[in-house]
């Protein structure tokens, strides 16, 4: 566990002014210097709290608890917002990390005062989800995010310093999940009655079966083997976060990444959008997806740095114009977006299929230690256990010799890993060692 101590200089509120309510959200005021992010009002406010609600509704989810592992208290895990040229955004995970929820307010969503740009950890405590559910479209809703001030208060609180153990798996899955996000294609759409009917009869408990959804017509077919133009869906009890919501939405969209069998649904208002990104399997995190880790081994000189200049808090990020700025190949570029967006610098954005900048407030120099596999392949390496011969690749680990070999645009292993896993969850640790073993002998 990684852990970092936030500040925060008051409570987040959703308090009565002669206007309407107005929303500020405590920000963590170690992260930027700059005093206001964003003060704005709703034009939407009832699609606004009710997807804020979404979103803190997932984060204080566990949707998995391992046999080993009796249920306990949830930590304490609060969204994360950025502020963007285009967009606002808030993010976050549920506890066991299989689902990833974010909410996309574009411009047209924002009646906006103040703009800055930049990212804060914020605070979503029970008072504050209660006064959002009050919303109504009729409400003068403002959003206010960051604050570098101090305030004293005798009743409320003025001050607060909270220290939040943050998980590893939040940290790994802010990356892991952009990978996903990357390899996904649009599987359907369905408007607002199918998007509606198909939530509504959905089980009502937990349910982790795995079911095929396809569209039929304005529809949705459900069926318990795989056909033709449908998604897998397992664990489908996580989209109830979307039932409150969908009445509002204009369309429900679903997209797939067949590699990994990740799906994502997003509720589509128009003017701001709720993802909710779901694993194969409600007992599998993001964050021990490995789908990175075969880019961060590369010994390619990325140019890492003079990629990292390029980033000024964009929507949309086009690796070929980064790579005629910098003079460097697609290659070197897509390979430095990647190891930024496994420091937590870029997520990925569905509808505009392009990476996004943004910094997460977290100390990433502490999380080194997060790839075990990728530390396992380097010992393997440096301890000369990868021979070459040919195009198979033998590697010594544990006293057993495994096998490593081309398999169509992959690789494939003889390691009981490689069986039960494949490729679904990136590399196993010897084909890494052969891939950097490689790397090493073409440089």
């Amino acid at each position: 566990m990684i852990e970092q101590i936030y500040r925060y200089d008051r409570d987040s509120e959703l308090r009565s002014t002669s206007q309407g309510q107005a929303l500020t959200l405590a920000s963590d005021q170690n992260v930027q210097a700059a005093s206001t992010f964003l003060k704005a009002r709703a034009l939407f406010p009832n699609v606004t709290a009710k997807s804020l609600r979404a979103v803190s509704e997932i984060v204080g989810s566990r949707f998995y608890v391992p046999p080993s592992m009796l249920a306990k208290i949830l930590r304490e895990a609060d969204p994360v917002a950025t502020v963007g040229t285009g967009a606002v955004r808030f993010e976050g995970f549920s506890a066991c990390c299989s689902a990833y929820i974010r909410l996309d307010l574009d411009n047209s969503a924002l009646e906006t005062e103040a703009r800055s740009k930049g990212t804060t950890n914020v605070d979503f405590g029970p008072e504050l989800r209660g006064a959002l559910s009050t919303v109504s479209r009729d409400t003068e809703m403002e959003i206010s995010i960051g604050s570098n001030s101090v305030e004293v208060v005798t009743d409320g609180t003025a001050y607060i310093e909270k220290k939040v153990p943050l998980p590893l798996r939040w940290v790994k899955g802010f990356a892991e999940v952009q990978v996903a996000m990357a390899g996904m294609r649009p599987a359907f759409s369905l408007p607002k009655i199918g998007a509606q009917r198909f939530l509504r009869g959905l089980p009502r408990g937990k349910n982790d079966q795995r079911i095929w959804v396809a569209a039929n017509g304005p529809m949705a077919r459900v069926t318990a083997r795989e056909a033709r133009g449908a998604v897998p869906l397992r664990g489908c009890h996580r989209l109830r976060v979307f039932e409150p919501l969908v009445t509002l939405a204009d369309s429900l969209d679903v997209q797939h990444n067949p590699a990994t069998g990740a799906t994502s649904w997003a509720l589509n208002f128009g003017t701001q959008r709720l993802w909710l990104v779901l694993n194969a399997e409600p007992w599998r995190g993001f964050s021990g997806d490995g789908g990175l880790l075969s880019r961060m081994a590369s010994s390619v000189d990325t140019g890492m740095a003079a990629v990292a200049a390029q980033l000024n808090w964009q929507d949309s990020i086009e690796p070929a114009a980064i790579s005629k700025t910098t003079d460097l190949s697609i290659e070197s570029v897509d390979v430095a977006l990647a190891k930024l967006a496994a420091g937590g610098r870029l997520g990925f954005d569905l509808k505009q299929q392009t990476y996004f900048h943004r910094d997460l407030p977290f100390d990433m120099s502490k999380t080194e230690g997060l790839n075990p596999r990728l530390k396992s392949a380097k010992k393997l390496v440096d301890a000369g256990a990868v021979r070459w011969t040919d195009e198979v690749a033998e590697v010594s680990s544990d006293d057993v010799i495994h096998k490593v070999a081309p398999d169509e645009a992959s690789w494939r292993c003889t390691c009981p890993w490689f069986a039960k896993n494949g490729n679904q969850r990136g590399p196993c640790k010897h084909i890494l060692a052969a891939e950097m073993e490689l790397d090493r002998q073409n440089d």
